[in-house]
């Protein structure tokens, strides 16, 4: 899964197998609370980059 507006590649970790083991289903589990975190992070970034755009924007305007 490819997000474009983040840059974000989501691959499949081959690390884990695919057993029913609990260990392997907490690892997992932690590794997926991971990415969101990250994914939060970036998704972050990328609001705090367009409102600086736009104040930018409007601080021209009001400049003129």
């Amino acid at each position: 899964m490819e997000s474009s507006k983040a840059g974000i590649v989501i691959k499949k970790n081959p690390l884990y197998d695919n057993s029913d083991s609990a260990s392997s289903k907490s690892k997992m589990k932690a590794h997926l609370n991971v990415m969101s975190v990250m994914m939060a992070d970036v998704t972050t970034e990328v609001a705090m980059a367009k409102m600086e755009r736009k104040i930018n924007l409007l601080m021209k305007v009001i400049e003129e």
